[in-house]
């Protein structure tokens, strides 16, 4: 049957040392300046691209692996009869997953399943991260997909930024429900619902808004229970730790992964973001 592995995309904002002990493949998404392109993560990093976008004029622009990015690692992957679980963005936000499903058609499809995560970032990371250790641990391609799907199901991801400006001029979430997120220390509460980035609440207040944070996310979990959960922030790491002395003690998390955002998602998120990513074990 071969073994499985498991490719998931930039988005998913995962650490490289947990990329690379758990033997996933990354496949970049790209963000462009003008007629700069780069690859995310690997042409630009994250405090680069932080730098330029205080910079520049206008918002960047984000695209999706083509096709035949897809292909050529399916291909590659599958030439020694190993199964490919390719788990993406969501596809309301990209059209990673499309692209992934058309190289599926181009390829040996019978090996390759693509997965749309319904998430982002770290929401998306947990859910990789849930697959390719039960992919180590000798589960078959159905389990593995059964435990995808589960987290998919289970899992969640809130997260505050300071302006719904990217957001809204990328197109993610509406004008209508950007409610005033622009007037003074009002900070925008967000998840993400069947794939779409909503408006949870307007939070006066960064420390007040923290806290509330923190409070949706012990009503969304069971402190009897384990989850594990990631961190995320584009600029403020202080802010970050400042989140994680709140949410942590009241969530049963050993060991939370801590992530920084990378070029793509901060492209519709700005810089000053910090969130959270939960997934039950």
């Amino acid at each position: 049957m071969g073994n499985i592995r498991i490719v998931t995309d930039s988005t998913a904002d995962l650490p490289q040392d947990l990329t690379e002990a758990l033997d996933i493949t990354v496949v970049p998404l790209k963000v462009s300046f003008g007629k700069d392109v780069y690859r995310d993560g690997i042409d630009i990093t994250a405090d680069q691209f932080i730098a330029r976008l205080r910079t520049e004029d206008r918002l960047p622009v984000t695209s999706q692996p083509s096709p035949g990015e897809f292909v050529a690692i399916y291909e590659q992957l599958t030439a020694r009869g190993d199964n490919v679980i390719s788990i993406h963005l969501s596809s309301h936000l990209s059209g990673t997953v499309q692209s992934a499903i058309t190289a599926r058609a181009m390829v040996d499809s019978r090996s390759v399943y693509v997965v749309d995560s319904g998430s982002a970032s770290m929401g998306l990371g947990l859910i990789v991260l849930a697959a390719a250790r039960a992919a180590r641990e000798g589960a078959g391609v159905r389990q593995v997909l059964d435990i995808v799907s589960e987290k998919v199901d289970k899992s969640f991801l809130i997260f505050m930024v300071e302006t719904l400006e990217y957001l809204e001029k990328g197109g993610r979430i509406g004008k209508a429900n950007s409610f005033l997120g622009s007037l003074l220390k009002i900070k925008p509460i967000l998840t993400l619902n069947d794939g779409m980035v909503v408006p949870l609440e307007k939070v006066r207040g960064e420390g007040r808004a923290m806290e509330r944070i923190a409070e949706l996310v012990r009503e969304k979990t069971d402190k009897s229970k384990k989850y594990n959960c990631s961190l995320v922030y584009g600029d403020s790491y202080a802010n970050l730790m400042r989140l994680r002395e709140k949410v942590i003690p009241g969530l049963n998390c050993q060991a939370p992964v801590i992530a920084k955002l990378g070029p793509v998602i901060m492209s519709h998120t700005g810089p000053e973001i910090i969130g959270m990513a939960v997934c039950p074990v």
